[in-house]
C-alpha cells in the first residue's frame, strides 16, 4: 500500500465521525453488525480471512430508499514471520463512508451501493510496528430479510496495481 497524505486520512476520519454523530432521534438509521469471510485473494491464510463489520445507514429521502452511512471493519490475527521464529499480530482496520439504495420494505429488501474510505493494516512485531494505509473504495450488494442481512462486498485501494478483495458477510440489522 502506498502512503497517502495525512490531510486525506484526516478528511476520511472526520467524514466517518460526522456521519456517525449526525443521527438524531428523528433521523435514526439502520445499525448493523456482520461477520464475514474473504474468499479472494486466496494467498491470505485462513486465520486472516475473517472480518467483523459494523456501522449505520441513515435515510436521506422521504421514501427511505436512499441512505448515507458508514462502515468500520476489523479483525485480529497472528502470523509467523518468514525466515524467523517471531510472530506478528496483524490488525486490519478499514473505515468507509457510503451511499446505498434500498428497495421499498417488501419483506426481502435488496440493496446496493458503494463508498470511499481508508483501508489500513497495523502490524505489531516486538518493537518493529508498522501502519500501512491507503484510500480505497468498496462496492456492496445484498439483501435484508427482516433483521437478517447477507452482503457481498468488493473493495480495493486506489493504489495502482492493487488487488480487489471479495468478501461475503452475514449478520443483523436493527
Amino acid at each position: 500500500m502506498q502512503l497517502v497524505s495525512n490531510r486525506a486520512v484526516a478528511g476520511v476520519v472526520v467524514a466517518v465521525l460526522f456521519t456517525a454523530l449526525w443521527s438524531t432521534p428523528s433521523s435514526a438509521g439502520d445499525a448493523f453488525l456482520r461477520g464475514g469471510i474473504i474468499f479472494q485473494p486466496r494467498d491470505i491464510g485462513f486465520e486472516g480471512r475473517w472480518r467483523a463489520a459494523f456501522g449505520s445507514d441513515y435515510p436521506v429521502n422521504f421514501g427511505e430508499t436512499v441512505y448515507v452511512g458508514f462502515e468500520l471493519q476489523t479483525s485480529v490475527y497472528r502470523q509467523d514471520v518468514i525466515g524467523s521464529t517471531r510472530t506478528a499480530t496483524l490488525f486490519p482496520a478499514n473505515g468507509f463512508v457510503n451511499v446505498k439504495y434500498k428497495s421499498g420494505n417488501i419483506g426481502a429488501r435488496p440493496y446496493g451501493g458503494g463508498g470511499v474510505g481508508l483501508i489500513s493494516m497495523f502490524t505489531l512485531l516486538s518493537g518493529n510496528n508498522d501502519w500501512e494505509y491507503d484510500l480505497g473504495f468498496h462496492l456492496v450488494g445484498g439483501v435484508e430479510l427482516g433483521r437478517l442481512s447477507v452482503e457481498l462486498q468488493l473493495q480495493r485501494p486506489f493504489e495502482s496495481g492493487a488487488e480487489m478483495t471479495y468478501a461475503l458477510y452475514a449478520g443483523f440489522v436493527w
